[in-house]
């Protein structure tokens, strides 16, 4: 059976009361409360008042005015983490006011809510005022004068400036700092990442020359290209990442990130040429590696050198030939996350198992309801699946499934198509798998609102912590 749902922590319960109340107070439009609800938290510690603001700004239902008021009253100078939420395009100016004036504490800031690029200048200043900043996010937002700001904060260690910004190489140049290990710049896919016509690999070398402690270089796509650029200039150095993605990869890239980055520990490689993969054996450290557009035999080949390092599995479009995941199962004997978007995929020997694997996603993949069947048995300690193609199982086969399997550590099932499991699935589930706690999704299967509510009475009457999704009602 399905576990039952916990008693919440009393914490959590007087976070909700107290925001409610709150929200009831603060949710005038002449601010008549203000001075009452500052008085009544003044003795409150920052972690009370910072639990408040998140409950309260993540409030999708909540207008925006309240939401703006609760910020207004709540942020204060030990105020230590704050993510604004979303917010419409009237309110950006005031929220900027507000941090920059109360704000002054923040250790981490997240604007990703908010579209601020329209106000440069007051994103500078509240930058410049949050001195002790670790984490900013600001995607889509950054300029030259807020990468200027930037600099200000000696302490900061996560930036994310990724997207469409408008800063220029001048700009980007500013970024030397020891203490930056994560940034996010660019956009997926796209090699520019400034607004001038220079070479954007070019200035991205420069960066990475800049930042010595840089373990990830999120979001942009060519970092090996980045990487060679710097490696022709000196081949001897060396860099801390741990995380790259790289597009259009070259036996020749691939040496410059063999020799620069020891201590990689994950990687993307997207439309790598011949060679490359079986040079991954020189990353001792790599533990997780994606492929997009790749050889299989070439895998393969990698696979059997070195596959034992690997915990992640990550492979991307190539129906050129059929995978046997047999091959995966014995080669990576270490494995716990595989995800298969767009492959021809086979499971034929049933004495192979998956004795780590915890994590599965198959998308748009061609592979037969067998395949699945016996991936699934195969799999004694799965934790999360996700199938998202069409499965043509019936509830037979679930129980035949279910009275194979024990399915103890099971918390997540999707089957996105499957027009032949009905509400007898999802009994036959609830009722066999001890941690399951999500199935979806229910309106690719043969079943009817009707079942669906009943399900979902069932579940609140016996008190079980079990999501059917999609939530609401479908047709």
């Amino acid at each position: 059976m399905s576990p039952k749902n916990q008693v919440h922590p009393l914490s959590c319960l007087c976070i909700k009361l107290v925001s409610t109340q709150l929200i009831q107070a603060l949710s005038d439009d002449e601010g008549r409360n203000y001075e009452v609800v500052e008085r009544y938290l003044f003795d409150a510690t920052y972690e009370v008042v910072q639990e408040l603001l998140k409950n309260i700004l993540n409030s999708v239902n909540l207008d925006a005015a309240t939401r703006f008021s609760c910020l207004q009253v709540l942020l204060r100078q030990d105020v230590k983490k704050l993510d604004t939420g979303i917010f419409p395009h009237s309110y950006y100016k005031a929220i900027l006011k507000v941090i920059t004036q109360k704000g002054t504490g923040l250790r981490q800031l997240n604007l990703k809510g908010v579209w601020v690029r329209d106000h440069p200048n007051q994103l500078s200043e509240l930058v410049r005022s949050l001195r002790k900043l670790k984490i900013l996010i600001i995607p889509h937002m950054a300029d030259d004068e807020v990468l200027e700001a930037t600099t200000k904060c000696s302490s900061l260690s996560v930036l994310d400036i990724s997207g469409e910004c408008c800063f220029t190489t001048t700009g980007l140049r500013q970024l030397k700092s020891e203490m930056i290990t994560v940034l996010d710049i660019g956009s997926f896919g796209k090699r520019d990442v400034c607004q001038q016509n220079a070479s954007d690999c070019d200035i991205i070398a420069e960066i990475i020359e800049s930042l010595p402690n840089l373990t990830s270089l999120r979001t942009y796509s060519f970092t090996g290209s980045s990487l060679f650029t710097l490696y022709k200039k000196n081949s001897k150095h060396k860099t801390r990442l741990k995380y790259l993605h790289d597009t259009g990869t070259t036996n020749d890239i691939m040496e410059a990130i063999a020799n620069m980055c020891e201590n990689l520990e994950s990687i993307h490689l997207d439309t790598p040429d011949k060679g490359v993969i079986s040079r991954l054996t020189q990353l001792k450290k790599l533990c997780c590696v994606k492929l997009t557009h790749h050889d299989s035999q070439e895998l393969l080949d990698y696979l059997r050198m070195s596959g034992s390092r690997l915990q992640v599995l990550k492979l991307n479009h190539d129906k050129s030939c059929s995978l046997n995941l047999c091959d995966i199962c014995l080669t990576v004997p270490n494995l716990q996350t595989l995800e298969c978007f767009q492959l021809k995929l086979a499971f034929y020997q049933l004495n192979t198992f998956f004795m780590n694997l915890e994590n599965i996603e198959i998308l748009y993949c061609d592979v037969t309801d067998t395949s699945l069947k016996n991936i699934l048995m195969n799999s004694p300690f799965l934790k999360r699946i996700i199938i998202g193609c069409v499965i043509n199982m019936t509830d037979g086969d679930i129980f035949r499934l279910c009275a194979e399997c024990d399915f103890l550590c099971l918390e997540e099932l999707w089957f996105s198509c499957a027009r032949g499991l009905t509400s007898t699935s999802v009994e036959l589930l609830m009722g066999h798998c001890p941690n399951l706690k999500v199935i979806g999704q229910l309106n690719g299967w043969d079943i009817h609102q009707e079942e669906i509510d009943y399900l979902r009475s069932v579940i609140l009457y016996t008190n079980t912590d079990l999501t059917l999704l999609p939530l609401g009602t479908f047709s």
